[in-house]
């Protein structure tokens, strides 16, 4: 990614940029290079939270959470000019999944499977999947993450219409227990 901060080289005194925020995931790291778009001859010298940084562009390596104020100092022999920019670097939701509203096992090779994407965050040993029919009995079932319902019950293609799935797992690395429910349109 790259980011480009503008500076005007009329001797102003701070120009102050707005936030850019991310995540960072499990251990991952982000780089972003920012640029100084000037005119006239200068150095620019870069400090990110108080380290100094002497470069024509900056490439700065994310390895953690937190706040980190990124200033660009640009100056010559007669003047200098100061621009900053906040960074905020999050951390990204321990638990990410979704399930979508629905699906057509109609042959067509498209969309035929049904099942909740798992992402992120979750423990495989406390997975429940369930789907019921508008009456409340279950036609399908699943401790696996990866298995995905075909839309049949005892080998018979259910009925297009609405059907109600309940989702239960632990949350990895806690005692934490997540149980969601919605419901899903079976299109033939």
């Amino acid at each position: 990614m790259k980011l480009i901060l503008f500076t005007y080289f009329f001797c102003l005194s701070l120009i102050t940029y707005s936030q850019h925020m991310f995540e960072l995931c499990d251990g991952e790291s982000k780089t972003v290079t920012y640029t100084s778009i000037y005119g006239g001859d200068g150095v620019n010298t870069w400090t990110v939270n108080g380290i100094l940084y002497v470069m024509e562009d900056l490439t700065y390596t994310f390895t953690q959470t937190g706040t980190y104020n990124i200033v660009l100092r640009r100056e010559n022999v007669i003047c200098y000019v100061e621009e900053s920019i906040q960074v905020v670097v999050n951390d990204c939701p321990g638990v990410i999944y979704w399930v979508p509203n629905c699906f057509t096992p109609d042959g067509n090779e498209n969309n035929q499977l049904y099942g909740p994407v798992m992402v992120n965050g979750y423990d495989i040993n406390g997975f429940e999947f369930l789907i019921f029919n508008r009456w409340g009995n279950i036609v399908w079932e699943s401790n696996d993450p990866n298995n995905r319902w075909d839309g049949t019950f005892d080998n018979k293609m259910c009925t297009e219409g609405v059907y109600v799935w309940k989702l239960t797992f632990n949350v990895f690395g806690n005692d934490d227990k997540i149980t969601n429910h919605g419901h899903l349109t079976l299109i033939r």
